[in-house]
C-alpha cells in the first residue's frame, strides 16, 4: 500500500478487498498522488447498492500505457469531473 492509500484508508469503502471512494475522494486521492510524485496507472467504476458491486467498464479508464505521462493527473481528475455522484472508484497507482 502506498504512502496515498494509506492517507485515504479512512474515507474508503472497502469490498473484496477493494478500496473504493467516493467522486469527491477519488478526486483528492488523485491530487494528493500527484503532489506525492505517485503514478497513476488507472480508475475503475463501480456502482454499489447495500449488498452489491458492480463494475462499469464505461466508467473505467487505463492509463499503464503511459505512467510517466506528466498530464495523467489533470486527465484523470477531468474524467472524474465528468462522471456521476452515484459512482465509486478504485484508483490504480504504483505501490
Amino acid at each position: 500500500m502506498n504512502k496515498v492509500s494509506k492517507l485515504f484508508l479512512d474515507k474508503a469503502i472497502i469490498r473484496g478487498g477493494t478500496h473504493m471512494y467516493s467522486k469527491s475522494n477519488a478526486i483528492q486521492f488523485i491530487k494528493e498522488c500527484e503532489k506525492e510524485s505517485v503514478v497513476v496507472l488507472g480508475i475503475d467504476g463501480f456502482f454499489l447498492t447495500s449488498n452489491t458491486t458492480q463494475p462499469s467498464m464505461d466508467n473505467s479508464i487505463d492509463y499503464s500505457s503511459r505512467p510517466f505521462d506528466e498530464s495523467i493527473y489533470d486527465k484523470a481528475i477531468q474524467f472524474l469531473e465528468e462522471k456521476s455522484d452515484d459512482l465509486y472508484f478504485e484508483i490504480v497507482c504504483v505501490e
